[in-house]
């Protein structure tokens, strides 16, 4: 009888052990869930006077606009009286656009324009960022660089080229989805943010994500759309993204990925270790049209 009458007891014991392991299971899911955005984005401002010893070095032009995260700024250079393409370029979740602009001034066709582009948030730009919002900004700025170039609205997507490092690159595929854009280079892309936060953590809480970029079903949306070509470079010794992911998406798209894979490339030094064989696949990428067969 003793016993009996203690089970009852026993039973809210343990049954209050395990409430308390599972509120303390829960607390890193809530903290991932919650601030997330603190581990995909990195944000920094110009420092003053940035924009303007840009200007006299490169010679190019500010594109302001207005979205919902209120005023953005994006910059314009290199070829912008006759270009042949247009490339957008997105950096890394670390990184500014005109962190950029000095290699690609050096480096990169000389016979393009290029638009660099910032996050909400980052630069000279307001908000905050998230896929959405980065899409929009997209959807913005790409027709009005059009305009200021002399092309028409909207721009011909056979003249649209997509540059991307990193974060960038989940970016520049967001582009690629809007405008049609079959062309590009990347540089350490991840397969999606659902996957990279098992490399974070070692657990599987893609679930939890909702900044949610997934670059294996942008890539799959352009090979669908028909012949392409988008050359990706990633370092076998990247310690941020591992070059597995770029292996992933190259197997999944053979008819329009190609990986080069840079023996003890890392994450953030690829154009500097690596710049003639980066600079390489813009020039391959940026001559004539899409090519036929390439499916």
């Amino acid at each position: 009888m003793k016993t009996r009458e203690k089970s009852p007891g026993l039973l809210r014991h343990y049954l209050r052990i395990l409430r308390f392991l599972l509120v303390i299971a829960a607390i890193p899911l809530l903290l991932l869930a919650g601030c997330q955005s603190q581990f995909i984005y990195f944000p920094r401002p110009y420092a003053a006077g940035t924009t303007a010893e840009w200007r006299k070095l490169t010679g190019g032009k500010p594109v302001d606009f207005t979205t919902s995260q209120g005023k953005q700024r994006a910059f314009l250079q290199g070829n912008l009286k006759s270009p042949r393409n247009l490339w957008i370029f997105c950096g890394g979740n670390g990184t500014v656009a005109l962190d950029w602009s000095e290699w690609i001034e050096e480096h990169a066709p000389k016979e393009d324009a290029w638009l660099l582009v910032d996050f909400p948030g980052y630069g000279d730009c307001e908000g905050s960022p998230s896929p959405g919002r980065i899409r929009k900004s997209l959807e913005t700025v790409v027709p009005i660089a059009a305009r200021e170039i002399g092309w028409s609205n909207p721009p011909d997507p056979a003249r649209l080229r997509f540059f991307g490092h990193s974060l960038g690159s989940a970016a520049c595929l967001i582009a690629a989805s809007e405008f049609k854009i079959q062309r590009g280079v990347l540089i350490s892309p991840f397969t999606s943010t659902m996957e990279m936060s098992g490399v974070l953590t070692g657990l599987p809480l893609g679930f939890l994500i909702w900044h949610r970029f997934d670059n294996s079903a942008r890539l799959a949306e352009l090979a669908a759309r028909g012949p392409g070509e988008v050359i990706i470079l990633h370092g076998t010794a990247d310690e941020a993204i591992p070059v597995r992911m770029s292996r992933t998406l190259a197997e999944e798209q053979k008819q329009v990925v190609r990986l080069t894979e840079i023996p003890g490339g890392r994450h953030n030094t690829i154009q500097e270790t690596h710049g003639a064989q980066l600079a390489e696949a813009l020039r391959e990428c940026g001559e004539g049209r899409v090519r036929a067969g390439s499916r």
